[in-house]
């Protein structure tokens, strides 16, 4: 499945998506928030990548956690940002859904069935789920971050 759209500055994908960038770069992406062990190449040099590898069968750390908030938050900002896992099936979607819960736009259970319905592949790991969860109880959500909306 090819990259989705989650808002006018978030696309979630796979790492096939952000490979491809190298070759086309339709969307306008301009920071790859990558979410593999595996390295994206090649590379695209008007693109910023950033690799925080998180596992998918395990918690996450809080910080961790916290520094795929803070690249999003970083990157989002300024441009349009491809969060890619391997598929696009399970850590993209949910820390998509966490950042959209931080934003105070939707909570992270309506933030992943709103993914959902833009990608019907997505199947999120229950472990990882959880501890995402537990860290956003940490911290309010909407603490003046931005969506990703281009009107913001």
């Amino acid at each position: 499945m090819p990259m989705s759209r989650i808002c006018s500055r978030l696309f979630l994908g796979g790492i096939k998506d952000a490979e491809r960038l190298a070759v086309a770069n339709p969307a306008g992406i301009t920071a790859v928030i990558s979410l593999c062990e595996e390295e994206v190449l090649p590379k695209r040099r008007d693109i910023k990548y950033v690799r925080i590898p998180i596992d998918d069968a395990r918690p996450v750390p809080l910080p961790r956690f916290e520094a795929v908030m803070s690249a999003i938050a970083e990157h989002i900002r300024s441009g349009r940002v491809l969060l890619h896992c391997g598929a696009g099936m399970s850590r993209s979607p949910i820390f998509a859904a966490a950042w959209m819960h931080r934003c105070g736009y939707l909570c992270v259970e309506n933030a992943l069935l709103e993914i959902a319905d833009l990608r019907p592949v997505i199947d999120p790991s229950p472990i990882l789920l959880k501890s995402v969860k537990e860290h956003l109880k940490a911290r309010p959500a909407g603490t003046s971050l931005t969506f990703g909306r281009d009107d913001e």
